[in-house]
């Protein structure tokens, strides 16, 4: 069963979190949410070079510097080593969990992830779902019954599983308001590619990065 087409919530450009990120950060995360990869366990390739190869102008070096910002504000979670990347509020708000066929495609999807640190997160997000809504009809299937008692970490912990993340720490302070995706500290990049520095549309003040904690 493949994805033909992606979910994306009309009160997106409402919410504040999202509102926050560079014009790259959110071009980066469309194009995550729309990839024939993305799988209903809400896990894509993660190939810089291939993603950047869509524009006429990014490298992957700039792809990293996006995935940065959306790492950093808890959008994405990479894994670097078995190129795999997770959108972390896709079971959120994807609407599987309510069909019970849907359920147990995720499940499946879950078992064909190579990211032992990603499987964990998923399953995580699983329970902070099932916890708010319980009655959805998804949670009476046997496999996904399975799938909860496999282990389970936080985005925070699978964050620091992942030595070679390039991006920092990310927020430790959700917002909780708007769409579910938690606040941040965006920031540029220190070098947009050429084509986006023409735009007449001004460019937003360059943001510092949060501090780093114990700084």
């Amino acid at each position: 069963m493949a994805r033909d087409h992606a979910r994306i919530r009309l009160d997106i450009w409402n919410d504040d979190d999202w509102r926050y990120l560079t014009s790259s950060g959110q071009w980066l995360y469309m194009f995550l949410l729309t990839q024939p990869s993305l799988t209903f366990a809400g896990v894509a390739d993660w190939r810089p070079a291939k993603i950047a190869a869509h524009t006429a102008e990014l490298t992957g070096t700039d792809v990293e510097t996006f995935a940065a910002e959306l790492e950093e504000g808890r959008f994405i979670l990479c894994d670097r080593r078995s190129e795999e990347v997770l959108i972390r509020s896709f079971v959120k708000h994807d609407g599987l969990m309510k069909s019970p066929n849907m359920a147990v495609a995720l499940a499946k999807d879950h078992g064909r992830i190579g990211s032992s640190v990603l499987r964990a997160v998923i399953v995580d997000q699983l329970h902070t779902l099932r916890e708010a809504k319980p009655t959805l009809k998804g949670w009476g299937k046997p496999e996904v019954g399975t799938l909860l008692e496999k282990r389970s970490m936080t985005f925070e912990e699978g964050f620091a599983a992942l030595p070679d993340n390039p991006s920092g720490n990310p927020s430790a302070n959700p917002s909780g308001k708007g769409s579910g995706n938690p606040s941040a500290t965006p920031f540029l990049p220190n070098s947009l590619p050429p084509g986006l520095l023409s735009s007449s549309s001004p460019l937003p003040e360059t943001h510092q990065r949060s501090a780093r904690a114990g700084a």
